[in-house]
Parts: structure tokens; sequence; C-alpha cells
């Protein structure tokens, strides 16, 4: 019975080493997937707003008070119609003001023009000199140019005064009004925003990365949040030169290529721009690249192997080169040696 009992015992003990033995033995267990082909739509999404087809500051051209605002903003405006009225208090009193001398400047002339007959007469008759003569012509000359002068001036202003009223240049919708009545403008002062009718645009500013998939003419799709049902059809139109050094973003317009509208100008918008055809794509899962590597699973061995990517679309990568679909990679990317003898777990 002694004996029996210390053979039991070794039993439990040899076993112990020998799965350790055993566990060091095996390969290494990792996980693969197999790699498959599939139609890929790439495309870039940003966010922007909406525009009018053109938008511009509109300001008048005289200081005055504001007195009359028929429009509020929203409102969609007629060519030619009234956005403000001003009143010119100022302009106007230099009007009165020039009126009154060019009256009194055609005053002096008719005197200077009867005086200038007179003087006349009198060369005529021997009895003033030419110097004499003279001194009348251009006594009438010099207040013919004061007429002339104050005719001008009396012209402008009233052409001033006529600009106290700002109308729409064209058809279209305005924007923003930033003027009340009782405010006092200055000219040059900008007091409407104005857009110009016409199919809307979408303006984009997106990461500079993504620029090199853009060109005019991509087909995209524009969406609002308050009308998710309703996406509207629109092409890249412009695509500026220009990088934003602050924000390294590079502004994109797209023209819509349908009448939207519901689509409000200054809206925030989601656009997706199609930068290829479907195409069928060899896909990589993100998690499998390491360094720009993958292990790649054949003949129970692992084996390292440089690919080419393109940018990932939601977690997967658009395999270029160095791989090919069938082929199975580990998922993760190991810590393993290349050639080393590896498992699959199933």
């Amino acid at each position: 019975m002694h004996i029996r009992a210390k053979w039991l015992l070794r039993v439990p003990l040899l076993a112990v080493p020998l799965a350790v033995l055993v566990w060091w033995l095996l390969p290494p267990a990792v996980s693969v997937v197999t790699l498959h082909s599939k139609a890929v739509q790439f495309s870039v999404v940003s966010t922007g707003r909406v525009a009018a087809q053109q938008e511009s500051a509109l300001s008048s051209t005289v200081t005055g008070r504001v007195v009359a605002t028929p429009v509020e903003a929203g409102d969609a405006v007629h060519a030619g119609q009234l956005l403000l009225r001003l009143e010119p208090e100022e302009l106007r009193a230099l009007q009165q003001q020039a009126m009154a001398q060019l009256a009194s400047a055609q005053s002096t002339l008719q005197d200077a023009q009867r005086q200038w007959q007179r003087q006349r007469q009198l060369f005529d008759q021997g009895f003033i000199s030419q110097a004499a003569l003279d001194a009348a012509r251009l006594a009438r000359d010099a207040a013919n140019h004061s007429v002339v002068q104050l005719q001008a001036l009396v012209r402008q202003n009233q052409v001033r005064l006529g600009q106290s009223d700002l109308r729409a240049p064209v058809d279209g919708t305005v924007l923003r009004r930033d003027v009340e009545v009782g405010d006092v403008i200055t000219a040059g002062k900008e007091a409407l925003l104005f857009g110009s009718a016409g199919r809307q645009r979408v303006l984009l500013d997106l990461d500079e990365r993504d620029v090199g998939q853009l060109a005019v003419g991509q087909q995209a799709a524009v969406l609002a949040d308050a009308f998710a049902q309703r996406p509207v059809a629109a092409r890249v139109s412009r695509v500026s030169p220009r990088v934003d050094q602050d924000s390294g973003t590079v502004e994109v317009e797209l023209q819509l290529l349908q009448p939207a509208a519901f689509l409000k100008s200054g809206m925030t918008v989601s656009a997706e721009i199609r930068t290829s055809a479907a195409r069928q794509t060899l896909l990589l899962p993100l998690a499998a690249l390491r360094d720009g590597q993958v292990a790649v699973v054949s003949a129970e061995h692992l084996h390292w192997r440089v690919v080419r990517t393109g940018i990932a679309v939601a977690g997967y990568l658009p395999v270029q080169s160095g791989l090919r679909a069938g082929e199975q990679v580990v998922l993760p990317a190991p810590q393993l040696k290349d050639g080393q003898r590896v498992r699959v777990q199933p």
C-alpha cells in the first residue's frame, strides 16, 4: 500500500510539466479573415451651408435716416422693388443751398451780360478803352462759368437724392436686413444682404487632405436634417485653389441640379460627393495593417507582406496592391515574426 500511494502521487506531478511542454511546442493561435472583393462607391462627406446663386451687400450711396423698410429678411423681391428708403436731410439741405446759389449766380450773369452789352456800345462809340471792354467780357465769362458749375452741382445732388431709395438690382431674396426705421446710415455702409434668384449653391469647407479626390463635375447629394427624406442632387462646380492656413480647409462649391425652395440660404446641410464610380474593390480591415504591412497566413506559416492601400472608408482600406482575394490575413495585426508557424483559430 505504501509503494502504490507513492506512484499515484507521481502521476499528477509529471502531468504538469508535460502540459507546459505541449503548450510551449504548439504554434501560437491567430484569428484570420478571408479577403473578398466588394462593390464600393468612394465618396467624401462634409457639412456646409446653403447660399444664393450670388450674394451681395447692398448699401446706399448717400447718408441719411431710414424712413421706410418695406421688406423683411426672407422676402422674395423683383428687380426695381423698393427695399429701403432714406431721408437724406444733409444732402437735401446742400441741394437747397446750391439752388439758392445758382439763382444768385444766374442773376449775376444777367447783370454781367447787360454790362457787357453797354460797354461794347461805348467802345464802338470810342468812349471807353479796350481794357475796359475786356474787363466787362471777363466778368461776363466768370459769371457764366459760375452758373455752369452750380448747374452741374444741382444736377449731381438731384441724382444722389434719387438714390435715397435702395431698390433690388435683380429678382432675388432679401437674406438679411441690418437697419431699422430711425437709424442713420452713412454712404457705403452695408444695409442689406441680397441674394439673386436662381439655383442655389452649397459651400463646403473640406479638409485639404481630401482635395486630391475632388474634380469639377463630380456628382453629389445634399441633405438637410429638417428634410431628411428629401435629398437634392448636385454637382461640384468649383474647387478653390487656395487652402485656408488657419483651418487647413479648402472651399468647395456645389451647384444644385434641381429646384429646392425648402432649402433656405444659410441653412446647414450635409453633402456626399461621389469621387469615383462603384467598382469591385478588395477591402482590408484597418486593424490588420501595421506599419504598412499585413500578416498573411499560408500553409500554417505567417508571412509579413507590404501592401499599398487607399484612404480608409468605414474601417476598411481599399487594397491597391500586395494582396489577392481569398487570402487570409491575421486580425488584429500580431506581434509575431515573419515565417513563424501558426495555427488558425476555428
